[in-house]
């Protein structure tokens, strides 16, 4: 089991349990205890959920978004195809020519070849790779603003509908709860006694 179904499968769980879930208990005429699985009232717990991957696909920033990024993309990827098809080239005229060509030069070449070598790395990890890389930036540059409008957009929703808690259902996380069910401070509090 992946670790995003397990995650998913416990969000459920929470919900089911925040929401006011019943125990079974043997002996009642209905099956089920007339209080809930938590020590609080939870009937009125108003939970709500969205799909992120609905929102990307009809959000036009998104698309448009996505589709920048898409092609700067291509273009780096273009650029890595050309290192790999200059350092073939040069392995190629390495190989034809080995017979003919000086120890100096035959030497020289190899060192170009393992210096292109080098800098095509360099760049596919400065590009992908790297926790900082271009695409990272790009996408956060790209994406942020939108994120931003997006996650005010479902706080406007859930406090203007009332929702307590809102999950969403793609990536398995709590994008929304009331702020008076944030313990932190609390926690803190105890801590520090």
């Amino acid at each position: 089991m992946s670790k995003k179904t397990i995650y998913c499968f416990l969000v459920f769980c929470l919900v089911t349990l925040l929401t006011g879930c019943t125990a079974q208990q043997g002996g009642t005429s209905s099956g089920r205890s007339s209080g809930t699985l938590l020590p609080w009232k939870s009937s009125g717990l108003k939970v709500g959920y969205i799909r992120s991957d609905v929102i990307t696909k009809r959000h036009a920033e998104y698309r448009d978004a996505d589709n920048t990024l898409r092609s700067d993309n291509r273009k780096w990827l273009s650029d890595a195809e050309r290192m790999e098809s200059d350092i073939a080239d040069k392995e190629e005229e390495l190989e034809e020519l080995s017979l003919i060509l000086s120890p100096e030069r035959k030497k020289q070449i190899e060192e170009e070849i393992t210096e292109a070598r080098k800098e095509l790395q360099k760049f596919r990890h400065e590009t992908w790779y790297d926790e900082n890389s271009l695409y990272i930036k790009r996408r956060r540059e790209l994406m942020e603003p939108i994120d931003t409008r997006v996650n005010d957009a479902i706080w406007k929703v859930a406090e203007r509908e009332g929702f307590d808690i809102v999950f969403d259902t793609i990536a398995g996380n709590i994008v929304f709860v009331k702020p008076e069910f944030d313990l932190t401070e609390k926690v803190v509090e105890e801590l520090q006694e």
